[in-house]
C-alpha cells in the first residue's frame, strides 16, 4: 500500500508527463496575419507622360470571401472624367464610379483635389484576386481624343 505522500508525487508527477505529451501531440498552427493590406498606386498617362488621372491608398483581404479597399481617384490632366474600378476574380463589374469632376480631398499625390473610395465586400465566393484600374482621356491637339487605362492585379493571399 502507497503512503500518502508517495501517491501525491505519483500524482503529480503523472500529470507533468501528461501535460508535456498533450504538448508535443497537439499540431503546430503557423502564425499568420488576420489580414493581408497591400498599397495600391496607379497613375495612367498621356502623351509627353502627364498624369491624366491616378488611383491611390490600398486594399485589404480579410479572409478567402472579403476584401476591403479605400483609394482616392484622381483626375490632372484627362479630358474629361477619370474612372476608377474595381473589378472581382477577373469580372468587370464596376465597384467605383467616376469622377465627375475633381474631388474634395488634397492629397500630395494629386495636382487637384480627389475623390475618396472605399467598402468592404463580402462577395459570397472565393476571392481569388482584385484588379484596380485607372482610365483618363488623353487629347493630342489635333482632335483626337484617346482613353487611356492602367490596372494592376491583386492576388489574395488567403487562397
Amino acid at each position: 500500500m502507497l503512503s500518502d505522500n508517495l501517491r501525491r508525487r505519483t500524482t503529480r508527477l503523472l500529470t507533468v508527463v501528461l501535460t508535456l505529451l498533450a504538448a508535443v501531440a497537439l499540431p503546430v498552427v503557423p502564425a499568420h496575419s488576420a489580414t493581408a493590406q497591400v498599397p495600391i498606386f496607379l497613375e495612367v498617362r498621356g502623351d509627353n507622360s502627364q498624369k491624366l488621372a491616378g488611383i491611390y491608398g490600398w486594399i485589404e483581404f480579410n479572409d478567402g470571401a472579403t476584401y476591403t479597399y479605400q483609394f482616392y481617384l484622381c483626375r490632372e490632366s484627362s479630358y474629361s472624367a477619370a474612372g476608377g474600378y474595381v473589378l472581382i476574380n477577373d469580372r468587370a463589374t464596376l465597384r467605383a464610379s467616376y469622377s465627375l469632376n475633381w474631388g474634395d480631398t488634397t492629397i500630395t499625390d494629386c495636382k487637384y483635389p480627389a475623390q475618396l473610395y472605399g467598402t468592404t465586400d463580402a462577395v459570397g465566393s472565393t476571392v481569388r484576386n482584385v484588379t484596380v484600374e485607372v482610365e483618363g482621356v488623353n487629347f493630342n491637339g489635333q482632335n483626337q481624343a484617346t482613353w487611356k487605362r492602367k490596372s494592376f492585379t491583386y492576388d489574395n493571399p488567403f487562397n
